[in-house]
């Protein structure tokens, strides 16, 4: 098992960018991960309602399993869990896929990194989406900053936001700073 990840500071319309780009390359499926009941699946992620809002204040927020459209994702079942209907979903099964936890703005002052990872880097489906997905990260980056992409939008508001890695409790000094 192989992975790969990279993280990117995008405001929403750095994220609008990217992912129509993204979108209109590749005919994917997103597929929202954690415990449920029913499997939420899209194709065009920028309709989300919380898509580029950061609602809990740290850098795990709103993920999502990308997959190819003729690809159903397998379900994981809990053992510990006693409702028979609650399934999880995440990246565990899905050889096939790659994860984005989306970031973006919290509260109207803090930035929070969207993150593009995957598990199962050597499978050829999912070394594509990743790279795929890169190549739309990039098209749409100013510069890289200690590892981090940033995105053109997000850089023209260096100064209006906390480039917040961690957590918003966290000090500033763990903030992304720029030289």
């Amino acid at each position: 098992m192989t992975s790969r990840s990279f993280r990117i500071f995008a405001t929403k319309d750095d994220l609008l960018s990217i992912f129509l780009d993204f979108q209109h390359n590749t005919k994917i499926h997103y597929f929202k991960c954690g415990r449920m009941y029913n499997l939420i699946e899209t194709s065009d992620i920028t309709k989300d309602t919380l898509f580029g809002i950061n609602i809990k204040g740290n850098h795990t927020n709103n993920q999502w399993l990308i997959c190819h459209n003729d690809t159903i994702p397998l379900k994981r079942k809990n053992n510990m869990c006693l409702d028979k209907f609650i399934f999880f979903l995440d990246q565990e099964l899905n050889e096939s896929s790659v994860v984005i936890n989306i970031g973006g703005v919290y509260e109207d002052n803090a930035l929070f990194p969207t993150e593009i990872s995957t598990i199962w880097y050597e499978d050829a489906e999912s070394q594509e989406l990743y790279t795929m997905l890169k190549k739309s990260c990039k098209k749409y980056t100013t510069c890289t900053q200690n590892g981090y992409l940033i995105g053109k939008n997000a850089f023209s508001c260096k100064m209006q936001y906390r480039f917040c890695t961690i957590n918003i409790d966290s000090p500033p000094m763990y903030d992304l700073k720029f030289k």
